[in-house]
């Protein structure tokens, strides 16, 4: 998976480059479910299928799963990060 021109490859990645918006087109085209089974985040993957796609709270359940604080900005996501 991409996210800010780089290749993710766990977690603390995803979180270094974190973009919203990529994150959200990630989700909706199944590539967010796929890199998490791939990183061996099988439970995570799992709670992001389940999530509907006309979800008014989508981006708040991502957090949820993925485990960021939804008040953070992308900058504070990726500053935590490192």
């Amino acid at each position: 998976m991409m996210m800010n021109g780089k290749v993710m490859k766990s977690l603390k990645d995803l979180k270094a480059n974190f973009a919203i918006d990529e994150l959200v087109d990630c989700y909706f085209s199944g590539e967010l479910e796929f890199f998490l089974q791939e990183i061996g985040e099988l439970n995570k993957s799992y709670k992001v299928k389940r999530i509907p796609k006309d979800n008014a709270l989508l981006l708040i359940r991502l957090y949820q799963v993925l485990e960021i604080e939804p008040e953070m900005s992308e900058k504070e996501i990726r500053d935590d990060s490192v």
